[in-house]
């Protein structure tokens, strides 16, 4: 693994500074939809955490690194690289369910107005008869 410099520490801090920012988006959960959907609001809760903490391990070590030199070269790449790239897939995991739970919130809402639709044809049939 190649050495870093200056200037890839401070692109790695900016990179770790934006993850943090929206690691630390509020998301509010509806208590109906946590009792609907708990083990996949576990699961969304713990990912999140665990992306934020190694996000911040990852840029307190890059922060230390780019004003020490000193303690950069007691810090090992690896020490950086491993809770960043955690960061990053938590990151990823965490959009691909994000967009994953707006797709079914489309296509349930899209059902329950199909149902609406029916029942409703079904009920008129049946004052007609």
């Amino acid at each position: 693994m190649r050495e870093l410099s200056s200037d890839d520490l401070g692109l790695l801090l900016s990179v770790y500074a934006v993850l943090l920012l929206a690691f630390a988006a509020n998301f509010h959960f509806s208590s109906k939809m946590v009792q609907r959907h708990r083990k996949a609001a576990i699961v969304f809760v713990v990912a999140s955490f665990l992306g934020e903490a190694a996000t911040v391990i990852a840029l307190l070590l890059t922060w230390v690194a780019l004003w020490s030199p000193r303690a950069w070269e007691r810090i090992d790449n690896l020490l950086v690289f491993i809770p960043g790239s955690v960061a990053i897939a938590c990151a990823v995991f965490l959009t691909f369910e994000s967009v994953w739970a707006r797709i079914r919130r489309i296509t349930e809402v899209g059902f329950e107005k199909h149902l609406h639709h029916e029942e409703l044809a079904q009920h008129a049939s049946h004052r007609a008869h």
